[in-house]
């Protein structure tokens, strides 16, 4: 029953379009999460071949678990899931601020302690708060690298075998793994997680990284360590501090993390804990004016624990609209009419190649050849005057506010192209930004999904990280795109776009942000053909930032 209280809730707060389309991503992810459990399951041979395994360096980790009041039956499924790791040179630290009168914790940690000699109980005698508590525990461990675990999840076994290995290769110091959601029993997934590898802008809409979650202790102790003020965010609080400090921060991809989903758990719905969200605000907050950017941080509604960032874009840096245009003087009337409603006023002029001499405050420039977006583009790019370059191509119809959402984003010097959520016809996602794929080289991402459902990871709700954009729904600041030598006009729309944002992103990040949309009339060019053989990256890469099961 809490499960349709939940879902009765959910739809009294966001309405039946969004329950529906929250329901149907639901079944969906979790039809392929047991899916892709099965296929990645660790076999015998696996599992005995990483114990016999030799480690050069030999490192030791202090596993570190707060308790307060522990379920004996998840405690104990905790502490056997530490015991059968396949890499052994670990301590785990049961810390426990229950109150003396709770004695389950204790008798369950003795019982295993006579087992096993690396674990180990303290009990402080009263409960100093979640984050003083792990301080306590990583301060009693000995290990150089610090796990941190929840008293009511599990590990795979194979957990400190892959972050070892990790440190091994990577020399990291700040690690995280792929996780995987589950109730009652570990065959009982609900959701698998699979994570992006580091991405600044998509962790500020959520604490993706969550577990499990590696930091070498030195570098723990040169952030400060868990604060007691962001009790409830304080994981969040501490990887944001992590990723302004750490010198390697490696995402080690196999789930080794399994997150138990109960009534008392923020895993069965924030609203299990709402303080948590205002915490995660402040933490959020402060990091980002930390880097001296000015932001407003608001919730999302029916996403909970992710969140919206608004900042004022450079007002000083003007944007120079292109659009690439086809169609009869009726249509591009008709096209412009819209662009027209959503402009905002950073727009310092409007270029159009292909179009009319019908507008005043158009620069036409006809082009007489075949429709070519990357040949047309350039031509636009070469005629702007503005610091930032907008593309359109005329089969994208963008919403109003897409040039405030891109443009704030675009501001930041480590951010490199800036793309939206296209949209079709019927309300169903066309693309949130393309995902490099080995077989299929570039796949639209969330394709299918409807618009206001949350999509994998929420990124249907939070601006991120993306490896790959449409050319004709794209901004870019205008030395950057000089800087790289503009389109490849030899490519189609989605080819060039790509490839220009694959050029960039040695420079930095790419980011997509679902509240800068386009809707998309009839079918985009997704040749790829040009791309495959002419971009050097094509043939080897494997996406980073969009992951999706």
């Amino acid at each position: 029953m809490t499960g349709l209280k939940k879902l009765i809730g959910y739809f009294k707060k966001n309405g039946i379009k969004n329950t529906a389309a929250k329901v149907y991503e639901y079944r969906l992810y979790k039809k392929r999460a047991k899916l892709y459990m099965a296929k990645t399951a660790l076999t015998e041979d696996e599992l005995k071949f990483q114990r016999e395994r030799w480690f050069i360096r030999g490192i030791k980790f202090s596993v570190v678990v707060p308790l307060y009041n522990s379920d004996p039956q998840y405690l104990a499924e905790l502490i056997k899931s530490v015991i059968s790791q396949t890499y052994g040179k670990w301590e785990l630290i049961l810390i426990d601020g229950s109150p003396l009168s709770y004695t389950l914790g204790e008798e369950t940690a003795i019982n295993y302690i006579k087992e096993d000699k690396r674990v180990k109980y303290r009990r402080l005698g009263g409960n100093l708060g979640i984050s003083e508590n792990t301080n306590i525990g990583v301060s009693a461990g000995s290990g150089e690298y610090i796990v941190f675990a929840d008293h009511d999840d599990i590990l795979s076994p194979d957990a400190l075998y892959r972050a070892a290995k990790a440190i091994e290769e990577t020399k990291a110091d700040f690690l995280y793994s792929d996780e995987m959601n589950f109730s009652g029993s570990p065959e009982n997934i609900s959701a698998v997680t699979l994570k992006p590898d580091f991405s600044k802008y998509t962790l500020w809409g959520i604490n993706y990284i969550g577990h499990m979650c590696v930091v070498k202790r030195e570098l723990f102790d040169k952030v400060g360590r868990l604060r007691s003020e962001f009790d409830g965010s304080q994981d969040y609080d501490l990887v944001l501090r992590l990723s302004e400090k750490a010198e390697k921060i490696c995402h080690i991809p196999y789930v080794l993390y399994y997150w138990r989903i109960h009534s008392g758990s923020v895993a069965s719905g924030i609203e299990a804990k709402n303080y948590c969200l205002e915490r995660a605000k402040e933490a959020l907050k402060e990091h980002i004016e930390g880097l001296g950017v000015q932001a407003e941080i608001s919730d999302i509604a029916g996403a909970e624990s992710a969140y919206r960032i608004k900042t004022n874009c450079d007002k000083k840096a003007k944007i120079s609209l292109i659009i690439c245009f086809s169609g009869s003087e009726r249509k591009f009337e008709k096209y412009m009419s819209g662009i027209f409603a959503a402009l905002s006023e950073n727009v310092v002029e409007i270029i159009s190649v292909g179009g009319y001499n019908i507008y005043d405050e158009v620069k036409n420039t006809d082009f007489s050849q075949e429709y070519s977006f990357s040949k047309m583009a350039d031509i636009g790019a070469r005629k702007a005057k503005g610091d930032i370059l907008m593309f359109l191509d005329c089969h994208i119809s963008p919403k109003p506010g897409f040039l405030e959402e891109m443009a704030a984003f675009c501001s930041f010097e480590d951010v490199g192209c800036v793309g939206g959520k296209l949209v079709d016809g019927r309300g169903r996602v066309y693309a949130l930004g393309f995902r490099l794929d080995l077989a299929e080289v570039l796949v639209p991402y969330l394709k299918g999904l409807p618009q206001n459902g949350l999509g994998y990871m929420r990124r249907l709700k939070i601006a991120g990280n993306v490896s790959c954009l449409y050319g004709g729904f794209m901004m870019v600041k205008r030395k950057d795109f000089i800087s790289v030598g503009g389109f490849d006009e030899k490519m189609g729309a989605l080819s060039c776009g790509a490839d220009l944002c694959l050029r960039l992103l040695n420079r930095g990040n790419n980011v997509v942000s679902p509240y800068a949309a386009g809707v998309v009339s009839g079918k985009l060019d997704e040749n790829l053909d040009e791309f495959y053989s002419l971009n050097r990256y094509a043939a080897e890469a494997e996406d980073k930032f969009l992951k999706e099961l």
